[in-house]
């Protein structure tokens, strides 16, 4: 009976390390596809953060969502409030970031041959004027390979993006 439970212990502990192996090998294939995944949006995350925060860095999620952003060293007092987790974040900043992702994913679509069009409406209504300055610039440097519509209620803010901005009646017709 003794040498029949060593048998089976000796069994089950080889099964055991068989499966250790084996969760180990899938964790390492699993890591290495999302870094796959992540690396070309990281990428043009990368790009659009510079013109946002020159100098900082962005941390995507498992679920390719910006999880946190840093400021670079020595940087300003705005930087710092623009780095930190995704979760911690002002709702301005949150929506900021939204935006570089939306540009950053169309970007992706693009690059595999796919027509882009971004619509925003009312978009950085939670922005203060220098951030949303530096949002211009990301915007401007994003319609240079992409189609934007920017629906607004606030025209004013608008104005000097360097198109005709257009009216629409109440039945939404120029």
């Amino acid at each position: 009976a003794i040498a029949s439970a060593q048998r089976r212990a000796g069994e089950m502990a080889r099964r055991a390390q068989a499966l250790h192996t084996l969760v180990a090998r899938l964790q390492a294939k699993r890591a290495a596809a999302l870094r796959r995944l992540q690396a070309p949006l990281e990428a043009r995350l990368q790009h659009y953060l510079q013109l946002l925060l020159p100098g900082g860095r962005i941390a995507l999620s498992e679920q390719l969502v910006p999880q946190l952003v840093q400021a670079p060293p020595g940087s300003g007092a705005d930087a710092a409030r623009l780095a930190g987790e995704l979760a911690g974040l002002s709702y301005g900043t949150q929506e900021q970031l939204g935006i570089l992702s939306r540009l950053a994913y169309a970007d992706l679509l693009q690059g595999a041959g796919h027509p882009t069009l971004l619509m925003f409406d009312d978009a950085l209504v939670h922005s203060d004027g220098q951030r949303l300055a530096q949002m211009k610039r990301v915007l401007y440097d994003a319609a240079t390979r992409h189609q934007l519509l920017l629906f607004t209620c606030h025209p004013e803010w608008w104005s000097d993006m360097g198109v005709p901005l257009r009216t629409l009646d109440e039945k939404g017709m120029p």
